[in-house]
This record gives C-alpha cells, sequence and structure tokens, in this order.
C-alpha cells in the first residue's frame, strides 16, 4: 500500500455536504516530489506518453479534498475521491435503492433491526477478502469518532457478524432514513486500519493510505495538484472498458478548467462558467445539464444574539431579493427558482410551502411598520463560486435599495465550517449550498434544521425550533410514507414562516464533457462528483 504525501488545502467553495473536513495531508518535500513524477507518469506529463494519455481520464476540480478518509464523505470533495477506491453496501440508481456490497437485506417488524447478506467476492486492493467483520469495523469507527458521515447514521446501536456474509445492525430506534444513509458508508479493510490506527483510529493514516476495495486504488498526489488513481483488476464488479488511471487534476479557475479542456489537457470539468460553456457547446463540447436536489440559501443567525433575531427583518430580506434575475443573468437559465425549503424534485416537497418572490415595495412597507432603519449586516460567501459571488453582489444591491447596508465576505468552506462551529461567530448570514447526501427529506431537513446539528454539524445557521425537531424525527421514525410526508410538510411551513433562510435557486448542475468519453451521467445521490467506473475513454 503506497503513502500518498500531500499539504495544505484551500477550502472548497462548492459543496454543502457536511461540516467535517479531517486533517490534512502532511509529509516531507522529498515524497511529495516522488509522487509528483509518479503523477506526471500516470497523465502524459513531460515523462509520460500519448498512450499513457489516451488512457487516462482526467477531471478537472476546483479543489482537492481536505483528506482521503472516506469517514469524511458527507462532503464532496472527499466523496469524490472516495467513489473509485472504496465500496459501499447499496447505491442509488435512478432514485432506487439498489444492492452493491450488500446482496440484500431485510428490515424488522419494529423497524430496528437491519439484516444483511453480503457478496462473498470482494477484494480489498492488498489481496484480502471483505467479510461482515469490516462492516461491523467501519461502522463502529463511524460511531466512536461521530464526525463525517455520522451525521447521516444517526440512530446506529451496533452491528454484529453471523458469519463472513451475514451481518446484523441493529438501531436505537426506527429511523426510515437508516438504509439511504448507507450509501455513503464508505468500507474498510478493518485489518488494515487497525495496523495503522495510530492515536485518532486511523484518521491520520486514511487521511494519506488507500483502505478500500473499489475499481481504483489511489496511488499518488500531488499536493494542490492532482489525485492519481490506477485500475484495480480484480475489482468484483469486473473492468471492461474503463480507463486505466483516473486523474483528478485542481484547477481553481474556471477558465482556466475551460482552457484545459479546448486544450485538450482534461476531459471532464464541471465547473464551467456558463459564458465559456455556451460558446464550448458550439464547439462540440458535450454540455450536460441535469436538474438537482441542490439549492442556493442565504442562512440567516438564529441564534439571537444579532439584527437578524428580528423576523421582521429576515421577512423584509425575503421580499428583496430577484429570484428571477438570478435564475435569468446568474444561472443563464440552468436551473429554476427555489420553492421553499426543499428542492421540488424530493419527495415529500410541499407544494404550498412559502416562498417570498421579489417586491421592494413590500420590503420598504415591512421595514417602515416595524421601524427597522440604519441595519448594517455582513454576509459570508465562498470565494471562487461564481453563482455565489454573483449572487452576494446582486442581493447586496437589491438591499441597497431598501436602506439595508450588506458587507460581503468571501472566505473559504473550511473557514465557514470553523466560525460556524461556535453559535457565538456566526455571521448574520452565510450563503451554503445544501447538497443532500441521498434523495430523502431528512437529508435537508434533519442535517440543515434540526437543532442537534447547532455548532459543529449542518445546521450552519442555529436554527432551532422544538417542533421543527419533534415533526423531522416523526418522520425519520414513521415507516409510513404518508405520515413521513405530512410531517415533513408541517416542518417545511415553520421553517418558511419563521424565514430562517433565503432560498436563492434551484439550480442545474452543468458538466462539460470532451470527445471520447461516453457514460457519464449526473447522480443527484453524489452531487459535485464523477462515478468514473461507468465512464469509458475512447
Amino acid at each position: 500500500m503506497r503513502h500518498i504525501n500531500g499539504g495544505p488545502r484551500r477550502g472548497r467553495p462548492r459543496h454543502f455536504d457536511g461540516p467535517a473536513r479531517g486533517r490534512a495531508i502532511t509529509g516531507t518535500a522529498v515524497l511529495s516530489t516522488v509522487l509528483l513524477l509518479t503523477a506526471c507518469g500516470a497523465t502524459g506529463g513531460e515523462s509520460g506518453s500519448a498512450q499513457a494519455r489516451e488512457q487516462a481520464l482526467i477531471i478537472a476540480e476546483n479543489e482537492p479534498p481536505a483528506t482521503f478518509d472516506p469517514l469524511q464523505a458527507n462532503n464532496s470533495t472527499v466523496d469524490e475521491v472516495a467513489r473509485p477506491a472504496y465500496d459501499t453496501l447499496v447505491r442509488f440508481e435512478e432514485g432506487e435503492l439498489v444492492p452493491s456490497v450488500a446482496l440484500e437485506w431485510s428490515v424488522s417488524e419494529d423497524g430496528t433491526t437491519v439484516e444483511m447478506t453480503l457478496r462473498d467476492d470482494v477484494i480489498f486492493h492488498d489481496g484480502s477478502t471483505l467479510t461482515a467483520a469490516d462492516v461491523v469495523y467501519t461502522l463502529d469507527r463511524v460511531d466512536r469518532l461521530q464526525i463525517g458521515v455520522s451525521a447521516l447514521l444517526a440512530g446506529y446501536e451496533s452491528a454484529e457478524a453471523v458469519d463472513d456474509t451475514h451481518v446484523v445492525i441493529t438501531l436505537s430506534e426506527p429511523r426510515a432514513p437508516f438504509l439511504s444513509a448507507l450509501s455513503r458508508l464508505y468500507l474498510l479493510n478493518a485489518d488494515l486500519v487497525e495496523e495503522n490506527a495510530g492515536d485518532d483510529d486511523g484518521q491520520q493514516w486514511l487521511s494519506a493510505n488507500d483502505a478500500g476495495s473499489g475499481p481504483y486504488r489511489l496511488t499518488g498526489y500531488t499536493p494542490n495538484q492532482e489525485a492519481v488513481f490506477e485500475v484495480f483488476e480484480d475489482y468484483w464488479g469486473g473492468i471492461d472498458g474503463q480507463a486505466q488511471s483516473v486523474v483528478f487534476r485542481y484547477l481553481a479557475e474556471a477558465s482556466t478548467q475551460a482552457t484545459a479542456l479546448r486544450q485538450g489537457e482534461v476531459d471532464i470539468a464541471m465547473d464551467i462558467s456558463p459564458q465559456d460553456w455556451e460558446a464550448m457547446e458550439n464547439e462540440g463540447f458535450t454540455i450536460d445539464r441535469a436538474d438537482t436536489n441542490v439549492q442556493l440559501y442565504a442562512l440567516f443567525d438564529m441564534t439571537g444574539k444579532g439584527e437578524t433575531e428580528q423576523a421582521a427583518l429576515r421577512e423584509a430580506l425575503a421580499y428583496s431579493y430577484d429570484y428571477e434575475q438570478h435564475v435569468e443573468n446568474i444561472l443563464k437559465g440552468a436551473g429554476k427558482t427555489a420553492q421553499g425549503v426543499l428542492p421540488t424534485g424530493m419527495p415529500c416537497h410541499s407544494a404550498d410551502v412559502l416562498q417570498p418572490a421579489y417586491d421592494p415595495d413590500r420590503a420598504r412597507e415591512i421595514l417602515e411598520e416595524e421601524g427597522i432603519g440604519g441595519v448594517s449586516l455582513t454576509m459570508t460567501y465562498l470565494e471562487a463560486t461564481a453563482e455565489m459571488e454573483q449572487a452576494a453582489t446582486l442581493l447586496q444591491s437589491n438591499l441597497a435599495d431598501v436602506g439595508i447596508d450588506l458587507e460581503l465576505q468571501a472566505i473559504t468552506y473550511p473557514q465557514y465550517v470553523e466560525i460556524t462551529a461556535d453559535p457565538e461567530s456566526i455571521p448574520d448570514l452565510g450563503m451554503i449550498y445544501t447538497f443532500p447526501a441521498f434523495p430523502d427529506p431528512d437529508a435537508v431537513l434533519y442535517q440543515s434544521f434540526h437543532s442537534d446539528n447547532i455548532g459543529g454539524g449542518m445546521n450552519f445557521g442555529g436554527y432551532s425550533d422544538a417542533e421543527v425537531d419533534e415533526l423531522v424525527e416523526l418522520g425519520q421514525r414513521s415507516t409510513d410514507e404518508q405520515e413521513r410526508c405530512a410531517a415533513y410538510a408541517e416542518a417545511q411551513d415553520i421553517i418558511a414562516e419563521d424565514h430562517a433562510a433565503l432560498a436563492l435557486s434551484n439550480p442545474q448542475y452543468v458538466t462539460v464533457v470532451g470527445e471520447g468519453v461516453t457514460g457519464y451521467a449526473y447522480d443527484p445521490a453524489h452531487h459535485q462528483t464523477v462515478d468514473v467506473y461507468r465512464i469509458t475513454k475512447g
């Protein structure tokens, strides 16, 4: 197993899967140099060849992951590099939960026991066989560390390996989203991780090493430049036409990614600006536009410590934003206006939920009636994110029209996570995406609006409402879909009427794909990642 060296990270300006970023990869300059040469050779650099480039799938990304530990795969940067290297028990296919390492499963009548039968032909990259003991170890490690995907797997109590291919999972209470959440549980080689556990349960070691059984194995990382994976020929799913190597090349600027695509240096790019992808479509590139369960929010500080504790001020701001201009001029039509707290494509979305429209006169009326004036607010947004940058400027202009001063602060995602971990430092507004980890309303309503997740969780605005908590918990416990949706609909209404957030947009996901690449498809269960196993090259 090769050790992958790395270095400091910039924050990723694109995601809202979760706050835990893992420890940054560190190492010596000598190892960095060695791995730099490894990466160049794999991708057709100065020491590479035209044939190596033809056999490599190169994907442009705007920022590297903070860790390669799949425990942090609730974050899209980590999820993207975990998918090639690791397997999961279940996965989503066209919105349906389907088998992966788990061939079949059953849930007890009381909803607290899950029995799974596993494949017997899954091989880890070191040659050992994956068994139920590895599943138990992976679940227990998540439970011990209580970071990353642990927020998705709430309710886990214990697991038992009955034999090599049968595992029984016990929950503390019925939890309808639990099976869906297992799609983000990447299975670890227990013996390998235990050998390198150190004093942090293997976090440091896994931040730079591969302990998976996926179709590709991690073989090189050049700090802030690229991560390299090589095909694993013994993959249980078979290898047939996949690229011999997969490279994630980190190019921060959208214009740089566009240039790299045009010059044939990368095959797929997911951060191209609308101005560029419109032109590139005319140049013969494939422009993949996909509807998403992602929304862009400006989350208010709901802790009661600042100006935004005033419900009337939050309501006025909700009527101040030009949502239609956002879709037309910022997204260039690649998306739609948000319709409440949940995206419209999410199960249990309420069509009747409150969604203010652009009405500056109404905003001024509210401010005047409540005697609110001379307000100055600060909003953070994630740097190098085109939609956010333009939306922040538009909101600033819209608020100036109604007499509110908005100061903008561009920060990185890790910085945002850090400041919101302390409720006392939550900004007046924080612009952020929600990237639901799976297509279930719980992935938004629990993760982003339940009080359990204030201070270090994904409830970045510090929203707390006892009734919302109860409704969301009812939705989690119930196995009746009608009852679940009724509870989630009521929770949506309360959150919307509280004006806890500005729901700014429901963007499409636009990917630009180069010539010779087939099989790419947007996956709503893994937003902003590429399922490289499904892609063929040439």
